[in-house]
């Protein structure tokens, strides 16, 4: 079976998620250093030369340091190392998860990007066999957005693995032969052009 995500993608993932960890770690060491920096220096000022005249600027200084670094920090664990952190814990419950193995003949594609968990997806529609009787035969399997859309025909058989009703690996078991009508068509278009060509 064809696996959505290699091995060297996961890897990738998880070594992604560590640098935008430690990058943020290294900000706030450098963020720490500036405050306890200008600290000492006004203490020093204060303490041994009874001067105070650099006190306001320099609250002034943490005070922009501050707001700038719990700015950052406020949209970077938002927005770009939740969706990482998303995405890492969606590709370790695949290898660890309960998975679903079924089989569905592929009816298309639904591009309305949805999200789940913290992670975006489209989605492939299926024919399946119902779970239950008088149940619905068409599932929407989730596909992660950046994987590119498998160029299947419609009606194509597929054997799938999911899990959450994530695609996690498929096969193909059978596509669909050409329209007979068609090629019967095109061949009676060839003897008429050739019955034409005698004639004359």
């Amino acid at each position: 079976m064809t696996n959505i995500f290699s091995e060297k993608e996961k890897a990738s993932a998880y070594r992604e998620k560590k640098i935008l960890f430690w990058s943020w770690f290294a900000l706030l060491i450098v963020y720490l250093g500036i405050v306890a920096t200008l600290v000492s220096v006004d203490m020093f000022l204060v303490a041994v030369h009874r001067n105070r005249s650099h006190t306001f600027w320099m609250g002034v200084v943490c005070a922009i340091a501050t707001v700038g670094f719990a700015s950052f920090s406020l949209f970077f664990f938002a927005i770009k190392y939740r969706l990482t952190r998303k995405y890492v814990r969606m590709l370790r419950d695949m290898d660890r998860g309960l998975k679903d193995t079924f089989e569905g003949k592929f009816l298309g594609y639904d591009n309305s990007i949805g999200m789940k968990d913290g992670v975006y997806f489209y989605s492939m529609i299926l024919k399946t066999r119902p779970l239950r009787r008088d149940d619905i035969d068409e599932r929407k399997l989730l596909i992660e957005h950046t994987v590119p859309k498998l160029e299947l025909a419609e009606g194509t058989r597929l054997k799938l693995v999911s899990h959450a009703n994530i695609l996690v690996s498929y096969e193909i078991l059978e596509v669909p032969e050409q329209n007979d009508k068609t090629e019967d068509a095109t061949q009676s278009v060839a003897e008429n052009n050739e019955n034409g060509e005698t004639k004359e």
